[in-house]
């Protein structure tokens, strides 16, 4: 009974941190739009360079995370390991983070923006949450074969 508790206790965290990764990527989606909309990422910058590398790594980031997600979500329907994609995620959105912090002057953020508010308060969340369900998914998946 106490193994039937823990595996049950386990599948109820990781779902709740699926919950905030659907969460915070919806958040990212409507943000997105929401800057595109106020006239792209030229207006949240605070120089050329934060603007022109913003440019080059917002769509590949984006469609590169969009995309695993996407597989993430495939993988799991149709009831496939999904570690390797999880951990990928979570490796490529912890660079992203360092990246926006220390590269690019914050300008995901815009101050006035409910969104970009909602996006600065569950990522911290969503970077523990994604790291959590990696390391889940790898002990699951290597006990399970």
């Amino acid at each position: 009974l106490g193994d039937v508790y823990k595996r049950q206790a386990m599948l109820n965290a990781y779902n709740v941190c699926e919950f905030i990764l659907y969460f915070f990527a919806a958040a990212v989606l409507i943000h997105t739009l929401s800057v595109l909309q106020m006239g792209g990422a030229e207006v949240v910058t605070a120089s050329p360079d934060a603007y022109q590398m913003a440019q080059d790594l917002v769509h590949y980031r984006a469609a590169f995370t969009g995309g695993l997600i996407v597989l993430y979500l495939y993988l799991r329907i149709s009831l496939r390991p999904v570690a390797k994609v999880l951990a990928i995620v979570a490796v490529i959105s912890w660079i992203a983070f360092i990246e926006d912090y220390l590269a690019l002057d914050n300008i995901f953020y815009v101050a006035d923006s409910i969104t970009g508010l909602t996006i600065q308060t569950l990522r911290p969340l969503y970077l523990v949450s994604i790291v959590y369900m990696s390391v889940e998914a790898f002990r699951r998946e290597s006990r399970h074969g």
